[in-house]
Parts: C-alpha cells; sequence; structure tokens
C-alpha cells in the first residue's frame, strides 16, 4: 500500500488520475443525454420525407364552347383551369412540382406570399376538342417538399355530344324542339335553355338525355338567329380520391348550338 505523501508523490499522482477519469464520464454521459429525437439531425431525417396526409386538392374550372358539326367538333371560346394542393382546407398552395391534366401540364404560378397554384387555360388537347367522353380526368403531380407524387382521378362538368338538333338547323317557332344528347352523366347538373332576340325559354326534362321544347312555348321568340345553350356543373366538397388526399372540386361547362328561328 502506498504510503499518504506531500503533492508530487505517487499517491498524490493515483488519486489526480481517477478525478479526471470520473470527470470525463461525467461529461460524456451529460453530452449523450441532450442528444433527444428533436434534435436537428433527426429533424432533418423526418422532413426529408415529404407527408401528403392533410393536404386537401382543390380545383376549379369554368369553360365554354360552341359546337361547330354534328360528330361532336368544339370551337373553345373560353377557358380557366386552376388548381391548387393545400396544407388544410384554407392554407397557402403548396408545391407539388409538375402538374399535369390528362397529360396537359399546367402553368406554375407563385404569388408574393410564396403560394402555389396552377393554371390551365385555353388550351385544346391534340386534334382539337371534342363533345362526349369520360367527366372524369387524370390530375397529376410530380411531388414537392411537402407532397408527395400522386396520380388521382377528378369529376369535371362535361361537354355533351348532341345528336339533335344539328348545328345550323331550322327550328319552326309553332312546333315543339326536342334536344337529344348521350345520356347524362351521373350526379352532374343540367339545364337546356333557348336564348334569341327575346326572352330565354327553358326545356324540360325528359330524363335520359331528353329535353323538350313543348309546342307552342317559342311563339314569342324573334324569328332569326338564336343558340341552344346548355349548362352543366359538377360538384364535391369533401372527396377522397386518394387515401392520402382530400379533395374538393367545382366545375362549369357552357355549350352553345346554333339554330335559326323560323
Amino acid at each position: 500500500m502506498l504510503p499518504v505523501t506531500a503533492a508530487g508523490s505517487p499517491a498524490s499522482g493515483l488519486r489526480r488520475s481517477c478525478a479526471l477519469i470520473a470527470a470525463a464520464w461525467f461529461l460524456s454521459g451529460c453530452a449523450a443525454s441532450t442528444r433527444t429525437p428533436g434534435s436537428a439531425g433527426a429533424r432533418e431525417t423526418v422532413n426529408a420525407v415529404p407527408d401528403t396526409a392533410g393536404t386537401t386538392l382543390e380545383l376549379r374550372m369554368r369553360r365554354s364552347a360552341e359546337l361547330s358539326d354534328s360528330r361532336g367538333a368544339l370551337r373553345v371560346f373560353d377557358q380557366d383551369v386552376r388548381v391548387e394542393y393545400r396544407a388544410g382546407a384554407n392554407g397557402l398552395g403548396l408545391d407539388a412540382g409538375e402538374v399535369t391534366l390528362e397529360g396537359r401540364p399546367l402553368q406554375r404560378d407563385v404569388t408574393h406570399k410564396g403560394s402555389v397554384s396552377y393554371r390551365l387555360g385555353r388550351d385544346e388537347p391534340e386534334g382539337g376538342a371534342r363533345a362526349g367522353g369520360s367527366a372524369w380526368l387524370t390530375l397529376a403531380n410530380s411531388g414537392g417538399t411537402r407532397v408527395s407524387a400522386a396520380s388521382v382521378r377528378v369529376k369535371v362538368a362535361p361537354f355533351p355530344l348532341v345528336t339533335q338538333p344539328t348545328p345550323g338547323q331550322g327550328v319552326p317557332r309553332a312546333e315543339e324542339l326536342a334536344v337529344v344528347m348521350l345520356p347524362p352523366v351521373a350526379d352532374v347538373w343540367y339545364r337546356v335553355t333557348l336564348v334569341g332576340a327575346g326572352d330565354p325559354v327553358s326545356a324540360v326534362d325528359l330524363g335520359e338525355g331528353r329535353w323538350l321544347f313543348p309546342r307552342g312555348s317559342l311563339e314569342n321568340c324573334t324569328p332569326g338567329r338564336a343558340r341552344l345553350l346548355i349548362e352543366v356543373e359538377a360538384s364535391c366538397s369533401n372527396c377522397t380520391p386518394d387515401s392520402r388526399l382530400r379533395a374538393t372540386w367545382s366545375s362549369r361547362s357552357e355549350l352553345e348550338l346554333a339554330v335559326t328561328l323560323l
């Protein structure tokens, strides 16, 4: 056993070594206890993976066109499509990467506050726009920092294919006028009106895509050029096209068909 001596002796040196070792172990334990799951390194790992849960997809569409022939070719007057991905129902628009509607790219707009939205103006598909077809369209995004890549189906108001009357057809005002189109899409609102120089006249819905202006209902209309106006609306305030998304959409399409009142 070493004797107790003054500073600088072997016993004194041994005590200093033990004290230093104990201090080192204590500091190491304190440092380890401060590394919590909420540290910077842990946050970077969590945020590296986008989470679409709680994201709201919002689509708004307004468009109008004229039926130019009996085969369904359209002359598009105007179209405005706006898409936003939000954090919650009322948050700022999030960056969702590249966004397309039926394969057509939407333009990316960023406000001075950093809100991101996507728009499609008067743009027609290859081969021109045509009436008829499915009301369900594919909306796809490539993904952003806070929005995962996704491809979902959304329902929009279609341009119906009208088979009767044909564009430019003469319509005797004293007789009834039947309007026939492909059967309407379920859960979509339709209205058919004749618009001319006088007051508009609404048709009666007979169901299954058939509408009727009864005999005598057009007698007070002014002879000459007029147009059938077919209004179509589709909307959903709380849909889930994807398990990670809540969706809301509203669309309105107006289709005109020129006739001549005799």
